[in-house]
């Protein structure tokens, strides 16, 4: 009987063209208008580190310039694009026609850079003449008091990896990835109205339909987790079919392996069939489930970062109560934690506290539906 109701369940809700439009169809053509708008900046950020181009003037200093040859060597960690002058005036004419963005040269003994303008570009030659002043210090302090150990120090630092290079934890972050990390928390939430039409046909107060199942020789509970099952499954593969379009039509990367985002993007769909659930279970009138759903999504999504994507750190920072009972701002910062750090202890917060949402809500919703008599029917 189980199996029946669960196939039954599952095959009025793929007839209901309502639900394909707004749990399937609509969140996709959301996610292409949000890639033709701004497509091209995830997958070519503006705002991604690219190598300096740097001058410089033959100095006195071998060692620095050895300096600036390692970290113009080709490769994805490339810091500097590096050319030689032979006159500072060359070095300036290059700099005020923008072909660099700055240059070293030696004056009196000491390594002087010369930036076009302030930024991120400016800052970063500096830090490196900083850096080489401070390893050199260290050098020759350790050659003062420990000469013994010069050798010693010098093949240590010879043996860094780099002496300094971008770190990147995700070589395909952008801040516009957030917009498609809440619409899929936004679709996953939508599941609720699966779940409340779910709930509308199996109780008597609701529909004609629920009566019949009400007065069948069935038990309550087996109904309920029957129909539960069956949206949970709907959802999931609504969801996943999202996240592949997302991936492999709309060509945009998580940068994880596709399997991790779908493991988590099906728990998103298993918390949005269960607020539909939980809702069901407090509200009795049919329409006032499927408004209540739908606000508690809507706003839930704008607090997450769909409408105004900066509004999830803001709020982080204000009231950070808010994204911690916020479902699709848990959804979220999941995807954004698991896409850009890794496997997190962020991430497996939000996990579980996605878990723990689904269990109360379950447990809440089981207790108070099983309690549910009726005088007549």
């Amino acid at each position: 009987m189980f199996w029946h109701i669960f196939v039954y369940r599952l095959k009025e809700l793929l007839r209901d063209p309502w639900h394909i439009a707004w749990n399937l169809l609509f969140p996709i053509a959301l996610a292409t208008a949000f890639f033709l708008g701004f497509g091209n900046m995830i997958k070519e950020d503006p705002e991604a580190f690219v190598s300096i181009k740097t001058g410089y003037i033959a100095m006195e200093d071998k060692e620095f310039e050895k300096v600036l040859q390692s970290l113009s060597r080709k490769g994805e960690n490339q810091v500097l694009s590096l050319q030689r002058y032979e006159t500072e005036k060359e070095a300036e004419k290059a700099l005020r026609a923008e072909k660099i963005q700055g240059y070293y040269l030696q004056k009196g003994g000491e390594i002087v850079v010369v930036v076009g303008k302030n930024g991120i570009s400016a800052t970063t030659l500096h830090q490196i003449v900083k850096e080489y002043k401070n390893q050199k210090t260290v050098m020759l302090q350790i050659a003062k008091e420990h000469p013994e150990k010069v050798a010693e120090i010098a093949e240590r630092m010879n043996h860094r990896p780099e002496f300094l290079q971008q770190h990147v934890f995700n070589q395909y972050t952008s801040p516009y990835m957030n917009y498609f990390y809440s619409l899929i928390a936004m679709a996953a939430l939508y599941g609720s109205w699966l779940s409340s039409t779910m709930l509308a046909g199996i109780s008597a107060n609701m529909t004609e339909r629920g009566k019949r199942y009400e007065s069948a020789p069935v038990k309550k509970m087996t109904s309920l987790l029957a129909g539960i099952l069956s949206t949970m499954l709907l959802q999931t593969v609504f969801i996943g079919i999202l996240v592949l379009y997302i991936e492999f039509v709309l060509k945009i990367s998580f940068g994880v392996p596709l399997w991790q985002v779908l493991i988590v993007t099906s728990v998103g769909g298993v918390m949005g069939i269960m607020m539909g659930v939980f809702i069901g279970a407090l509200v009795k009138r049919p329409n006032l489930q499927m408004v209540i759903s739908l606000s508690v999504s809507m706003v839930a999504s704008f607090l997450s970062g769909l409408m105004w994507g900066q509004i999830r750190q803001i709020l982080e920072v204000n009231a950070p109560v808010v994204n911690r009972l916020n479902p699709a701002a848990m959804l979220t910062s999941c995807l954004y934690n698991l896409c850009n750090y890794g496997m997190t202890k962020d991430f497996y917060r939000d996990l579980y506290s996605m878990l723990v949402l689904i269990v109360a809500m379950l447990v809440i919703s089981a207790a108070v539906l099983r309690r549910r008599n009726y005088d007549s029917l």
